[in-house]
């Protein structure tokens, strides 16, 4: 039975399956040039309400499926790999369609009573099938970006203005809109901590493809980001560790002779990722040391740390620098 008492038979479940195949075989079979241009437009926009209906379908038998403890019955022991093994989903899909049921779903608790879904008003919109499931996961991906201090209220208007523009927008729009909610409510960055930081931070390296390569995602945190700029400004120019060109400056060189570097970055044809990729793939190689990489333009390569009398005011001794400390690179490229 669910949530409004209604029952779901067996029957009921050949019903829908029919229902959902006659459709199917009328789109897929039947002869559409009698329709006219907006018809088929028509037709177009109203299948995607359903399949959009149909998905948000998908967190309430995930949390069915949890609730009988079928991922652990199944032998797959977590969600994600169940819903792999059993509907035959990629990693990135059955991942998403657990965010999703985690922040969209309703959930019993202990007592009994229906706990009502954390994103409440995005969850209402999928099931009407008024916006998509990319859609909600960049809803969730903004929602997750958002400091833990800010006031519920202030997480409810966020949460509205990305589902009114989900309404009526693309999806691909929603991490700029995102990024303007974060600088309205934190203009000058006293708002995320560093707790909101290290709950953000990791990087995830993606299975081999058949070609061997992977593909890397993630956030760092603002040091990390200050440690890599120093490194790649000087390893990641062109001209420098380029694994194409044996004749390349390589890392371990403390001084750069300006004559060899501007020979090198004349026959460079990498891109910026392409540099960057063979400056991480030098600075780990054995025999490299990051603390003993020089200068570059005059300065050394490593990471400084700045902050305004104020901040340094608050320092406690031994303590760590407040979080506003603007982390920088000594050099650029």
């Amino acid at each position: 039975m669910d949530s409004k008492g209604e029952t779901l038979d067996t029957c009921g479940i050949a019903d829908l399956e029919a229902a959902v195949e006659t459709l199917s075989n009328s789109v897929l079979h039947g002869n559409l040039t009698p329709f006219s241009d907006s018809d088929v437009v028509e037709l177009m926009q109203r299948l995607e309400t359903c399949k959009r209906q149909l998905s948000a379908l998908d967190s309430r038998l995930i949390i069915e499926a949890c609730s009988r403890s079928l991922p652990e019955g199944s032998g797959a022991k977590d969600v994600v790999p169940f819903l792999r093994q059993t509907l035959g989903l990629s990693r990135y899909d059955a991942s998403v369609r657990v965010e999703i049921t985690r922040q969209c779903g309703e959930f019993f608790e202990p007592t009994g009573h229906l706990r009502p879904a954390t994103l409440a008003s995005t969850a209402e919109a999928f099931e009407a099938g008024d916006i998509s499931r990319d859609h909600v996961r960049n809803i969730i991906d903004v929602m997750n970006h958002l400091p833990a201090d800010i006031p519920a209220e202030t997480c409810t208007e966020a949460e509205a203005i990305l589902v009114g523009h989900s309404r009526v927008g693309w999806p691909d729009d929603l991490p700029k809109i995102g990024r303007d909610i974060l600088a309205r409510v934190d203009p000058d960055g006293k708002v995320v901590s560093d707790t909101d930081r290290r709950r953000r931070r990791g990087l995830i390296l993606g299975r081999p493809g058949v070609d061997g390569m992977s593909w890397i995602e993630g956030w760092i945190t603002p040091e990390l980001r200050a440690l890599l700029d120093a490194v790649f400004a000087k390893l990641a120019r062109p001209g420098m560790c380029n694994i194409d060109d044996v004749d390349s400056v390589a890392a371990t060189v403390r001084v750069v002779d300006s004559k060899v570097l501007e020979a090198a970055a004349r026959r460079d044809r990498r891109d910026g990722g392409q540099r960057t990729h063979d400056a991480l793939f030098a600075l780990l190689q054995p025999g490299v040391d990051p603390a003993k990489l020089g200068s570059h333009r005059g300065l050394p390569v490593q990471a400084i740390l700045t902050m305004n009398l104020a901040d340094l005011a608050s320092v406690e001794p031994g303590s760590r620098p407040p979080p506003r400390a603007a982390m920088s690179r000594s050099t650029r490229r």
